[in-house]
């Protein structure tokens, strides 16, 4: 309490000093602390800045302070996973996350931060079926996730898996480990018979949840123009592939977006080249689809590129990458892999965890 004091609760309304600490007593007792908890205090302690670490003895720390624009306090043992916690990371999350893969459903990263996708094994052989809110919900093991789990926004019930989306991503850490259980409890994998495909919540056209956002199709003018001037590039034509140098290396965000995709079909030295300097692009939008190319490209020679997006200040460039490494396997990038087991972002942490436990998607 003394840590807190000092450090972070010093400057407290009056008014809500009899609140904050009747919460402070629930956290360091017995009681349960649940997510509604967490905000109720973050609301009450208000805004600020700051993180702090105090090792409280016998292998327990202390941390505290402002993520996200939220007050956050957390309790746990130092030396849980053998590693260092880091800024954004509850202590203790990677040995958390070991157990989530000991299951027979598995819990898998997806690129909406908001949605994970829970591989269960075979349920049924119809079309996914996608549920937005708890309205008109046929099944009562979705109604049941809608109804125990009020962070629930959409499910999606697939051949092979459950996903799920909820209203806040940062709500994983808590969420993660009740809803795996929930749903090894409610969708056992079964030799699956053939569903009714005109079932309420079908549907067959509906974007899968690991649909890319960084290259799909947009109505936007200005990057419409740069796919018509640069989509029919031969590369392996020099004069194509100088203009697709140059449209790399342009002012237009747009132009260095779809030329990062276009480079794609250049031979291996010409993209690599692209690629090598577009990692560094200001916009996070053109170094997602560069690190989107580079997957897609799936060469080898591209993973020391894909390493170095590893520490890219985007999450989602930071996942694609080390999805991309997994794809080319990870024994040669394991120390990188190890590092993000303790990133800030709960889904590289998934993706790590998974990766290095050897579990493949």
């Amino acid at each position: 309490m003394a840590h807190l004091t000092r450090d972070a609760l010093g400057r407290i309304e009056l008014d809500h000093l009899a609140p904050v600490k009747r919460l402070l007593k629930q956290f360091f007792s017995d009681a349960s602390w649940s997510g509604r908890d967490d905000d109720a205090l973050a609301e009450l302690v208000g805004s600020g800045t700051g993180w702090w670490e105090h090792d409280l003895g016998d292998g327990y720390q202390l941390a505290f302070g402002w993520r996200g624009g939220a007050f956050r306090l957390r309790l746990a043992r130092s030396d849980a996973a053998g590693l260092p916690s880091d800024e954004g990371a509850m202590p203790g999350t990677a040995s958390m996350l070991e157990e989530m893969f000991e299951g027979a459903v598995v819990p898998e990263a997806t690129p909406n931060p908001r949605t994970i996708r829970f591989v269960t094994g075979d349920l049924h052989r119809g079309p996914s079926r996608w549920y937005e809110s708890a309205a008109n919900v046929d099944d009562p093991r979705v109604a049941r996730l809608f109804s125990e789990f009020d962070d629930v926004a959409n499910v999606l019930v697939g051949p092979d898996f459950v996903a799920v989306g909820i209203r806040r991503p940062d709500r994983w850490e808590q969420l993660l480990g009740p809803l795996l259980r929930l749903i090894e409890a409610e969708f056992p994998a079964t030799s699956a018979e053939d569903d009714d495909a005109g079932a309420a919540g079908d549907v067959d056209t509906r974007p899968s949840v690991d649909v890319r956002g960084t290259n799909a199709p947009s109505s936007g003018s200005a990057l419409d123009r740069a796919w018509r001037e640069l989509r029919d590039l031969k590369p392996e034509r020099a004069g194509d592939r100088d203009r697709l140098l140059a449209a790399a290396s342009s002012h237009d965000v747009w132009m260095r977006q779809v030329a990062t995709r276009v480079l794609i079909d250049a031979d291996a030295d010409t993209a690599a080249q692209g690629w090598r300097d577009l990692l560094d692009d200001p916009s996070r939008t053109v170094r997602r689809a560069t690190v989107d190319a580079m997957v897609d490209a799936d060469r080898p020679t591209l993973r020391p590129l894909l390493e170095r997006a590893l520490g890219d200040p985007d999450a989602w460039t930071r996942w694609k990458a080390l999805r991309g490494l997994v794809e080319l396997g990870i024994e040669p990038s394991r120390d990188a892999l190890t590092r993000l087991a303790t990133d800030t972002d709960f889904r590289v942490r998934l993706e790590a965890t998974a990766a290095l436990r050897g579990y493949t998607h």
